[in-house]
């Protein structure tokens, strides 16, 4: 997999927090190894709907008429 920022390598990774940073958490994703980019299904949710969100406000979305 490469990176949509700037197509390094990605590497899938579990990220764990301890019950010191604010409460336990953990969850698996993809890091890139160059710029540090992280992308998880909630990450890639929120992107997938933004885009979207772009396109409406664009009127881009209507197509051919």
């Amino acid at each position: 997999m490469n990176c949509l920022i700037c197509s390094g390598i990605m590497n899938f990774e579990a990220f764990v927090s301890s019950a010191a940073e604010g409460g336990p958490w953990a969850y698996e994703g993809w890091r890139c190894v160059y710029c540090g980019d992280i992308i998880d299904p909630v990450i890639l949710r929120h992107r997938i709907l933004s885009r979207t969100r772009e396109l409406v406000s664009m009127g881009k979305d209507r197509g051919p008429r």
